[in-house]
């Protein structure tokens, strides 16, 4: 156990043991602090000169909002380097006047592979930091996941200066089925809007002000009983009611994009396997493979995948400007 997961394991013990004890004395709005985030070295503070905005992406909603976010650090003066983080070197990361991290919450938590990531990068110390999730409904612990970056980032030494959450249609693929659509996803269904990226071209102004200055941001993660929820294993209960997660050769065009997207890789293209027992259940082999040739059955249905879905609900999200293609 590493010292970013030992202190996780206390803060969680810790907090266990107060929310029992005070949950019949607290006030229901009061919020119970399980962890104060803040820099711990004195910032590099100027003007944004480079920055480097990376993410974890499975169906474009993160990625939409950081590239737009990468664009309007561009239009402020900086040079901006820009990737997923699964392609991202991140040796480039030293001497940044800025870092910005992007991630979906998932299972109202940050994804293991953006927690592994950040543990793998160079000392930080003084660096600008700031965090950005995208979420699929009002109840998704997305506070909570954008400061375990900030958490993480700043065992590396670095200052955060920022934090954002933007909201976006549900890519949950058990959120609907052939029958039905989950009511909250339902409601969700025109975000990201005009007014989401504009939040975002907002956040991006905001971080350049705050190094500027050199005003470091402090965060608070608190007691949600959605935060509680990610102690009882979600993803290892969900994967109970999964069946037959596997890959289709009679309907595959070997075109490795499930193999490619796998964080955890957990998938063998070649020999047309998944490995369940390392498989994450972030279901980016179903919402990434083109023609659904990865087949899984949840509570007896067969699971289809975000793009599939907006195709059969002749859905569409609207691009920002700053990231739409020009045509060749």
């Amino acid at each position: 156990m590493n010292g970013f997961e030992r202190r996780r394991f206390l803060q969680k013990t810790l907090a266990a043991a107060a929310a029992l004890s005070l949950s019949s004395i607290t006030p229901s709005h009061a919020a119970i602090t399980l962890e104060t985030i803040r820099g711990r070295s004195p910032m590099r503070k100027g003007p944004v000169k480079q920055a480097l905005v990376t993410w974890y992406s499975q169906t474009g909603m993160t990625e939409r909002i950081g590239r737009l976010v990468a664009k309007r650090l561009e239009k402020s003066g900086a040079t901006v380097f820009f990737d997923d983080m699964r392609s991202v070197d991140a040796a480039r990361m030293k001497g940044m006047d800025l870092i910005v991290v992007g991630s979906p919450v998932f299972y109202y938590d940050t994804p293991d592979y953006v927690k592994r990531f950040i543990q793998t990068l160079p000392d930080l110390t003084g660096t600008p930091v700031a965090a950005y999730v995208t979420f699929g409904g009002p109840e998704g612990n997305q506070h909570n996941a954008a400061c375990n970056i900030l958490a993480a980032l700043s065992d590396k030494g670095a200052v955060p200066v920022g934090l954002r959450s933007f909201m976006n249609m549900s890519t949950f693929p058990l959120a609907w089925s052939e029958k039905k659509v989950h009511h909250k996803t339902w409601m969700n269904r025109n975000l990201p809007d005009a007014h989401t990226y504009e939040e975002a071209r907002r956040y991006a102004a905001h971080l350049v002000n705050q190094v500027a200055s050199g005003t470091a941001f402090v965060a608070k993660r608190n007691l949600t009983l959605r935060e509680m929820a990610t102690w009882v294993r979600p993803i290892w209960w969900t994967k109970k009611l999964v069946r037959n997660h596997g890959i289709d050769q009679k309907v595959c065009i070997g075109c490795g994009l499930c193999e490619e997207k796998c964080p955890a890789g957990a998938i063998d293209i070649g020999a047309f396997t998944i490995d369940r027992h390392v498989c994450e259940l972030c279901f980016g082999c179903i919402n990434n493979c083109p023609v659904q040739a990865v087949t899984m059955n949840y509570n007896g249905e067969r699971v289809f995948g975000y793009p599939e879905f907006m195709k059969r609900k002749k859905l569409s999200i609207i691009e920002p400007e700053e990231v739409q293609k020009t045509p060749a």
